[in-house]
């Protein structure tokens, strides 16, 4: 008979538990000041939604996802995370035709099988918000203050934000293949993963925690230098709007999110000294997401705290 908890979960016992529910309190009044209301997402979407948003590519989606086939032969999977399970719901209630812009949150439980280490495990909670319907530089504007308000709100202190522009269906192409030939030229000197990721999935080049592949990314031609136009004048307006805010931000030229659904704005949050994962939050623009979905074309823009 086994006594211990399956390797990379964990029990929440009283004491943290009871901070746990009060940083999500927290949060839920920060969403609801800023009129957000909530969705509760089932644990469980077929497999095929996240491989379609997330990409088939991603680590996400090729090692860490927990599927499994149903009674039906139906591939089921629970939830990664929480942008495509929100997005799938807001169409499927046809909140499309009654919202077209709508800001919604969710919270709950995630699941990602990922190498147990200090700071990351398999199960983590996450609350998350979602403004669908916008298409402006003011929506990532405020999506960046919100998730900076809820972790000044809960009391982390010291975090930075960190933005980038990932470009869009004009611009990224020619950087993607821009990427691959870097990638080509110095494959000797990647890692394992890396070599894969070339073809595959070259801006997560940019993203290897992998020291000497870090070293070489230095020299890689980055996503700002390719912008088009209209990219990089969205891409200044979020942060002169950010600036006359008040709201300090970091641009990290080589900052790049581990899901395909995004474009242009993306960002982290950074809170040092947690272990292997010193990232609290991130999220960006999701601009044709709800089409791919099914649903109609509307832009969005989002984040996750975890």
């Amino acid at each position: 008979m086994t006594t211990s908890s399956v390797k990379g979960f964990r029990d929440i016992l009283p004491e943290e538990a009871a901070g746990r529910r009060a940083v999500l309190a927290t949060a839920s009044e920060m969403l609801v000041a800023y009129s957000y209301r909530e969705v509760e997402l089932p644990l469980l979407e077929h497999g095929e939604l996240f491989a379609r948003t997330i990409g088939e590519s991603t680590d996400i989606v090729e090692k860490e996802m927990y599927a499994f086939e149903d009674r039906d032969g139906s591939l089921l999977a629970l939830r990664p995370e929480g942008t495509a399970s929100l997005v799938r719901a807001y169409i499927e209630a046809g909140m499309s035709r009654s919202l077209p812009v709508a800001r919604l949150y969710y919270q709950g439980p995630m699941f990602r099988r990922e190498r147990p280490q200090k700071g990351r495990f398999r199960q983590f909670t996450q609350i998350g918000a979602e403004l669908i319907g916008r298409n402006d530089a003011g929506a990532d504007a405020e999506s960046i203050s919100l998730a900076a308000d809820i972790c000044s709100a809960a009391g982390v202190e010291g975090f930075r934000i960190e933005i980038n522009s990932l470009g869009d269906q004009q611009c990224r192409p020619a950087y993607r293949e821009a990427l691959v030939a870097f990638g080509r030229e110095h494959v000797a000197e990647l890692c394992d993963d890396c070599r894969s990721r070339i073809e595959r999935n070259p801006l997560r080049l940019l993203d290897c925690k992998v020291e000497g592949c870090r070293t070489l990314m230095g020299a890689a031609p980055m996503m700002g230098d390719q912008l088009c136009d209209p990219c990089r004048a969205h891409h200044d307006s979020v942060l002169e709007i950010l600036d006359a805010s008040g709201i300090e931000v970091v641009v990290r030229p080589s900052m790049v999110r581990g899901l395909d659904y995004y474009c242009r704005t993306a960002f982290e949050l950074i809170a040092e000294g947690l272990g292997a994962q010193d990232a609290i939050g991130g999220g960006g623009r999701y601009d044709g997401l709800v089409a791919k979905l099914g649903g109609p074309d509307l832009a969005g823009v989002g984040f996750a705290l975890g």
